[in-house]
């Protein structure tokens, strides 16, 4: 038995592509120290590392907003 209520034509959308600049690889920096102050110093890399990703996270939802706007 067919269901021809089902057989309607499926719906295609086409999304454009992310700047590379926004989907490009970060390194992931490496600790490799042994005292309180390396910690230290290894938290301020490590804030300014997810820095770059929330303001690329911020820059991918813009982009979406201006797309879908379209």
């Amino acid at each position: 038995m067919l269901l021809s209520s089902c057989a309607s034509k499926p719906v295609v959308v086409s999304c454009s592509q992310l700047p590379a600049a926004l989907t490009s690889h970060l390194d992931k920096t490496v600790f490799a120290g042994d005292t309180y102050g390396d910690v230290t110093k290894y938290a301020v890399i490590l804030k300014r590392e997810r820095d770059m990703c929330l303001n690329r996270i911020d820059k991918i939802r813009e982009w979406q907003t201006e797309k879908l706007s379209k």
